[in-house]
């Protein structure tokens, strides 16, 4: 891919000059710091509310509690974020006219998009490591010991899952000058593949089956592994970014 350590150079600056890194992490790491807050302190928050919970027996949080609420609101917002981010990647740069003079240079489409897909796939990595060890920090700190080697496997699968989002808004991003179609429509798929996981089997070899197997490592539960679907993840996100490609070579960038 002709131009690809270049391009990545220039999509890693980019994500440092727009602020994105900071933006992303700042979001994954005040979930994480606030999440085992709140379970925490939840009653004093519900009397503060001028709730009267005396006749209501709360159980005392745990760390696995903290940990997977943390895990379950980094998916929900990081996947919003995923999109907002993505979707304007190539749209928006064919739409200002700057996709053309960055491929009018001796690069390759190829590597335009795949410079793309690593460098935000890196912003939202850094923001899931930042935001994971505040978790577990924190979680540690006002609820107890918690299962490190499992919330490091969790993680790592939802990381997983959040570039292949990536990867899919962008298919859309190079088939849509619009950012908003290629947002809705990546909405749109990633809702569906959250739907099928209700299916008999298909649902346990998408990439959405990755986040239950995650729950179950975090929990300390030796069931929930789906190594067919880290497989077919992995091989989605490579067609993905073929499909990019082929898409920009075919469109009047």
């Amino acid at each position: 891919m002709n131009g690809f350590k270049t391009l990545l150079f220039k999509e890693l600056k980019e994500q440092f000059r727009t602020y994105r890194l900071l933006i992303v992490s700042g979001v994954f790491l005040f979930f994480g710091l606030t999440t085992p807050l709140m379970l925490k302190y939840l009653p004093e928050i519900i009397k503060l509310a001028g709730e009267d919970v005396t006749g209501i027996p709360l159980p005392p949080p745990t760390a696995l509690e903290a940990l997977t609420e943390y895990s379950a609101t980094a998916l929900q917002v990081g996947l919003l974020v995923v999109i907002l981010i993505t979707m304007g990647a190539i749209a928006g740069e064919r739409s200002r006219g700057t996709a053309v003079m960055t491929l009018s240079k001796p690069v390759g489409i190829g590597a335009f998009v795949t410079a793309k897909l690593v460098a935000i796939s890196s912003t939202f990595i850094a923001g899931l490591v930042l935001g994971g060890i505040g978790a577990y920090a924190y979680t540690v700190m006002l609820l107890g010991d918690a299962n490190l080697s499992g919330f490091i496997g969790q993680t790592l699968l939802l990381a997983l899952f959040m570039v292949f989002s990536i990867a899919t808004t962008l298919v859309f991003s190079a088939m849509f000058r619009n950012a908003l179609a290629a947002g809705g429509i990546s909405i749109a798929v990633l809702l569906t593949g959250a739907a099928i996981t209700q299916v008999p089997y298909v649902g346990r070899v998408i990439p959405n089956s990755l986040t239950s197997w995650g729950n179950h490592l975090v929990a300390g539960q030796t069931g929930g592994a789906e190594w067919l679907a880290l497989g077919v993840t992995v091989a989605l996100i490579a067609l993905a970014a073929y499909l990019a490609t082929t898409i920009l070579k075919r469109k009047e960038i």
